[in-house]
């Protein structure tokens, strides 16, 4: 037991919860959020505007393909370094994974009303419906019924992908658990806690992200339905 480290994980089972608070928080604001700023962007894509079109596109493309980690530096850093002042870690954080996941929901929102038949507009017109009335009573709905599950998928990605904040000190759950890890090395330089630890995460994530897996296959047989 004691060269597994059982009981230093059972002790700092506390902190550990701490950890998988803060881990949740980060992930469950920046996906509320996300899904706001994620509608609006949605819809400012399907502008006529050039300009607008390319500086989403440029954003769009820049966080879709660079890794969170460097936005994370880039945000933590960058204002420490270029503007002298010092982001509180937790708000960078939910500031990079809103972006992140806005612009992801943002495409998915624009695919959507981009591919809806004409018809749709024209009878929301002909019903005299303005255009913010067509947006909420006809389109938001059908929006929200079909970006659904690919929500619930990005969700999934956000808790796993929050694992990188503790890069810049936030003391989510794996930064907790590399912090309960070293200690007992230095008490117990024999101790297998590292790997009770890591196999004790990786049951925490399954049990957070399998039901959450489970619902989105459930959600896509309801659209496809």
């Amino acid at each position: 037991m004691q060269n597994l480290g059982i009981d230093n994980i059972l002790k700092s089972f506390p902190r550990l919860l701490d950890g998988i608070a803060v881990t949740l928080k980060i992930s469950l604001i920046a996906l509320v959020l996300s899904i706001i700023l994620g509608l609006i962007l949605g819809i400012a894509m399907t502008s006529r505007s050039k300009v607008l079109l390319g500086v989403l596109r440029t954003f769009l493309e820049a966080f879709r393909l660079i890794h969170p980690l460097i936005w994370l530096f880039v945000f933590f850093f960058g204002s420490a370094n270029i503007f002298h002042i010092q982001i509180d870690n937790v708000a960078v954080s939910i500031l990079v994974f809103t972006l992140w996941g806005a612009f992801e929901i943002g495409d998915l929102v624009r695919s959507f009303i981009t591919s809806l038949p004409r018809s749709q507009y024209e009878s929301s017109m002909a019903l005299g419906l303005s255009k913010i009335q067509m947006y909420i009573f006809v389109l938001l709905p059908q929006i929200i019924a079909r970006t659904t599950p690919s929500i619930v998928n990005l969700a999934t990605r956000l808790i796993k992908t929050t694992t990188l904040v503790y890069l810049i000190g936030v003391p989510e759950v794996l930064k907790v658990s590399q912090s309960i890890i070293q200690v007992t090395y230095l008490r117990n330089p024999n101790s297998y806690i590292s790997f009770t630890m890591y196999l004790f995460l990786l049951i925490v994530y399954f049990i957070i992200c399998y039901p959450l897996s489970l619902f989105e296959k459930y959600l896509e047989k309801k659209v496809l339905a």
